[in-house]
């Protein structure tokens, strides 16, 4: 068994986990914010404490599991406990439930609620709910679209006409396949030719094999 512990292998094994985290954690990050869906900083939308803004949305294909949510700095911090509910388009049957967290790639006022994907979400329209614990917060508002989603405070009994919250839904395919076949479509969108659909995709695969195996190399040698 000793001879196989020598430093060479040991590295060569610390490679391997490292590498199979880093593919993990990339595919545990691969969805897609809606592209149709530009986040507006618009109005500002009160969030006082203990209270409960609700309003409608309907999500654009199928597969959602995220809803981001856009902030006045500073948004909540882990203490103050934002939590969000998603119910039918009648506000009476939960479907999930979970609270707000800052994104693995944090952008500063972005936050975002992730649940177990709804598998066919598209084109239902759903309530939202959203709480805060205690610290009183500032949401971005968006102008409302002909959709009526109506915001409101229900806490409160306030009314938001023609303002929606700043959200966007963020949505998943049904296989891994189809997850990097969007993401190079979307990588490709304003690229050349030669950075485009299978030639980006040989060249990601060839660089990261590259890469792999130069550091393989260097640890044998």
């Amino acid at each position: 068994m000793k001879k196989y512990l020598t430093s060479k292998n040991i590295f060569l094994l610390a490679l391997a986990v490292i590498t199979i985290l880093i593919f993990a954690k990339f595919l545990s990050l691969l969805s897609f914010p809606d592209s149709a869906v530009v986040l507006e900083k618009g109005d500002l939308i009160p969030l006082p404490a203990k209270t409960t803004l609700t309003q409608s949305f309907v999500a654009n294909r199928n597969n959602l599991e995220t809803i981001q949510f856009l902030f006045r700095t500073p948004g909540p911090k882990p203490a103050n406990t934002v939590s969000v509910e998603i119910a039918d388009e009648s506000c009476t049957k939960i479907l999930r439930s979970g609270t707000l967290s800052t994104p693995f790639l944090n952008s500063g006022n972005l936050f975002e609620f992730s649940f177990a994907k709804i598998p066919d979400s598209l084109g239902k329209r759903y309530c939202l709910l959203v709480t805060t614990s205690a610290k009183n917060l500032r949401l971005f508002s968006m102008p409302e679209s002909e959709q009526q989603f109506g915001l409101k405070n229900v806490t409160t009994g306030e009314n938001f006409e023609g303002k929606t919250l700043s959200i966007r839904g963020v949505y998943v395919n049904d296989n891994l396949g189809q997850n990097l076949r969007e993401l190079s479509q979307r990588i490709s969108q304003y690229k050349p030719w030669f950075l485009k659909h299978y030639f980006l995709e040989g060249l990601a695969t060839l660089f990261i094999f590259l890469s792999i195996g130069l550091v393989a190399l260097l640890i044998v040698l």
